[in-house]
C-alpha cells in the first residue's frame, strides 16, 4: 500500500480487511495520506486480533498525530512480534505522543529492534519523553532521529536511557544541534554498546565537541562507519584529534564522511598524518575546495612514502577512496583528487600486493646492501622476489620493457656478488670441486663395472 493515495477512510477499510489476516508480518503504509482516524481503526484491529505476527510497520510520510500514535499504540503493544516500526516524515508527533510510544517500549511483550522517527518535532523536551522508554528496550539496534531538534539536554538524556541497551549497532543523530556537550557522553555510549555506524551530519559540532567525542572512549570502540559531514566549524585542530582514533589498536574503521568541512591544507596535513600506521580506513569522504598541492602531497606521503624501500613497505595500503575519488567497478571515479594519488588508490585494490607494486615503481635500483650481513643466504630470495613482482611492474606501468626487468634481476645479482667477492668465489670453487668429485666417483663406480 505504498504511495497507495489512501486516506483515513480508506485505510478504514483495509484494516477491516485486516482482521481475518493476523499472519501478515509486514505492512508498508508509507507516503499516503493516513491521520488520526486511520491510526483508530488500525490499532483497534490490532488490539483485538489473537497473537497478530506482524514484525515490520511502515508508516512514513503521513500525517500522524499525538492522538493517533496514542490510538496506535494500544494495537501495537499486542504484536508480540513487532521488530521495526517507521515513523519518520510524520513532524505532527510531539512529546505528547512520543510519551504514548514510550508506553509500548515498556511493555513486558516488546522485543523492538529498529526504531525510526526521523523529522519528528521531538526537541529536548520530547528526547526526555522518548528516553522513559528507551531505557526499558535493550533489544533496540537500529534508532534514526535525524531533523528532530534535539539539543545537548535532549542528547544526554537519550544516552543515559540507552546505557543498558548493548546491542545498539546503527545510530542516526544528524541535522540536530549539539555541538559540545552531549557529545563526550556519547562517545561512552558508542564504547559501551559496541556500535557499528554514527551519523552526526550538520550538528553544528565544533573542534572541542569533537575532542569531546574522542575522549569519551569512542577510541576503543568497535564503530565503522563515522558521518561527521557538514558540521564545518570543525577545522584541523579538530581533526587532529582523530589521531588517538585512527592509531588505536581497536580501531576498526572503515568509512569517514566529512563532506561539507573546507579543512585546508592544515586539515589534510591533520588527516594524513594521523592515518600513519592505520590499516582499517578504506573509504575517507571530504569534498574541501580549499586544498592545495602542500596538502594533497601529504596524503600522496600518506600512500607512497617514497623515501626509502622500508618506507614504502610501511605506507597505507588499504585506503582506496579519498576525497572525490572512488574506485568502482573498473576504477571509473569522480576524478577530483590528483592523479597520482588516484593511481595509489588504484593499486591499494590489490591488497597486500599494494606494497610490492609500489615499491617496484617507487625504486627502480634497489639498495640490497642491508642483505650483506646474511651474506648470500638472502639472494634467492631476493631473485624470488622479483621474479614473483615482475608480473606486478607491468600492471603499474604497462610502457616497462622486458629487457629493463632483467636489469632490474642482473643488478641484484652483481651487487650481492659486489658486496661480498670473496663468498662468491669461494661458492663458485666449491661447486667447480664438488662437481669433480661427482665426476671422479662416477668414473670409479663405472671402472668397477
Amino acid at each position: 500500500f505504498e504511495q497507495a493515495n489512501l486516506g483515513d477512510e480508506e485505510l478504514v477499510e483495509v484494516a477491516a480487511a485486516l482482521r481475518i489476516q493476523p499472519q501478515i508480518e509486514e505492512l508498508n503504509l508509507s507516503g499516503n495520506d493516513i491521520g488520526r482516524d486511520g491510526c483508530v481503526a488500525l490499532g483497534s484491529i490490532l488490539e483485538g486480533q489473537r497473537n497478530p505476527a506482524l514484525s515490520i510497520l511502515n508508516l512514513r510520510y503521513n500525517n500522524i498525530d499525538d492522538e493517533g500514535l496514542h490510538a496506535l499504540v494500544a494495537g501495537l503493544i499486542n504484536c508480540h512480534n513487532l521488530t521495526s516500526i517507521c515513523l519518520n516524515g510524520n513532524a505532527l508527533i510531539t512529546e505528547a505522543g512520543l510519551r504514548s510510544l514510550s508506553t509500548l517500549f515498556q511493555s513486558d511483550s516488546c522485543r523492538l529492534e529498529h526504531l525510526d522517527l526521523n523529522q519528528a518535532s521531538i526537541d529536548n523536551d520530547g528526547a526526555v519523553a522518548l528516553a522513559t522508554g528507551l531505557v526499558s528496550l535493550p533489544t533496540l539496534k537500529k534508532l534514526e532521529l535525524s531533523g528532530t531538534s534535539i539539543g545537548d539536554q535532549g542528547l544526554q538524556a537519550l544516552v543515559g536511557s540507552l546505557v543498558n541497551c548493548n546491542v545498539l549497532e546503527e545510530l542516526n543523530l544528524s541535522q540536530n544541534l549539539f555541538p559540545g556537550l552531549g557529545l563526550r557522553s556519547l562517545g561512552v555510549l558508542v564504547q559501551r554498546a559496541m556500535m557499528k555506524e554514527l551519523c552526526l551530519r550538520n550538528n553544528a559540532i565544533n573542534d572541542e565537541g569533537l575532542q569531546g567525542l574522542v575522549e569519551g572512549k569512542i577510541a576503543r570502540c568497535s564503530l565503522t562507519y563515522l558521518d561527521l559531514s557538514y558540521n564545518d566549524s570543525i577545522t584541523a585542530a579538530g581533526l587532529r584529534t582523530l589521531s588517538a582514533f585512527f592509531q588505536s589498536d581497536n580501531c576498526c574503521l572503515r568509512d569517514l564522511w566529512l563532506r561539507g568541512i573546507n579543512f585546508g591544507d592544515e586539515g589534510a596535513a591533520a588527516l594524513a598524518n594521523g592515518l600513519i600506521g592505520n590499516e582499517s580506513l578504506i573509504d575517507l569522504k571530504f569534498n574541501s575546495s580549499d586544498i592545495t598541492a602542500r596538502g594533497w602531497s601529504a596524503f600522496s606521503k600518506l600512500l607512497c612514502d617514497t623515501s626509502c624501500i622500508n618506507n614504502t613497505y610501511l605506507s597505507n595500503h588499504t585506503l582506496v577512496a579519498i576525497g572525490g575519488y572512488t574506485t568502482t567497478g573498473r576504477g571509473y571515479g569522480t576524478y577530483v583528487t590528483p592523479s597520482d594519488i588516484v593511481g595509489y588508490l588504484w593499486l591499494n585494490k590489490w591488497g597486500q600486493r599494494a606494497a610490492m607494486s609500489k615499491i617496484l615503481d617507487s625504486h627502480p635500483d634497489i639498495d640490497v646492501e642491508p642483505l650483506f650481513q646474511w651474506k648470500l643466504k638472502c639472494l634467492p630470495l631476493v631473485v624470488k622476489w622479483l621474479e614473483n613482482a615482475k608480473p606486478y611492474l607491468f600492471r603499474v606501468n604497462a610502457n616497462v620493457p622486458t629487457e629493463e626487468f632483467q636489469y632490474r634481476q642482473l643488478s641484484a645479482v652483481f651487487k650481492f656478488v659486489r658486496g661480498s667477492p670473496q663468498l662468491a668465489v669461494d661458492g663458485y670453487r666449491g661447486k667447480k670441486i664438488k662437481d669433480i668429485q661427482t665426476m671422479s666417483k662416477k668414473r670409479k663406480f663405472d671402472q668397477s663395472l
